[in-house]
């Protein structure tokens, strides 16, 4: 198995494959963009309180929420990039105030690959060990998309 990479690694290797693209911080667009993810985010969680949910369905929604909110907060440095690893590692080391941890991104983007491309399931005890860290990223990073787009 090949040893994790970095976030300066995934990061550098990213820039070298010139896959990093210039984006414009559109003020309306994020928001809605925001507004979205945090709709789903909100119906995610009332599938935590329904009897026998399904934890890949709700892990999903999650990962995805995740993904979209560091998406958009990347647009206000000008940037934007499909690859997942690249996104991550541009929020860690571009946003080092909020406090991210690079092995809690590098985990779950691991189970979800495993799920979409390999048809691993994601249990119930596989969520719950993410699922605080993931409610404090998502309610981290809107925070502060929030502030930025008050000062765009």
């Amino acid at each position: 198995m090949p040893r994790e990479k970095t976030p300066e690694e995934a990061y550098d290797e990213l820039v070298t494959r010139g896959l990093y693209e210039e984006a414009n911080p559109d003020k309306d667009e994020i928001g809605k963009v925001i507004r979205l993810a945090i709709e789903d985010y909100e119906f995610g969680k009332g599938l935590r309180e329904i009897s026998n949910p399904n934890w890949r369905v709700i892990f999903n929604i999650n990962y995805d929420v995740l993904r979209e909110l560091c998406d958009q907060l990347m647009r206000f440095k000008r940037q934007k990039i499909s690859n997942h690893q690249g996104l991550f590692a541009f929020i860690i080391l571009h946003f080092p105030e909020l406090e991210l941890d690079w092995t809690f991104f590098e985990t779950i983007r691991g189970m979800r690959n495993q799920n979409k491309y390999m048809g691993a399931d994601i249990t119930r005890d596989m969520w719950k060990k993410m699922e605080m860290q993931t409610d404090l990223y998502i309610s981290t990073l809107k925070k502060e998309i929030e502030k930025r787009l008050k000062s765009v």
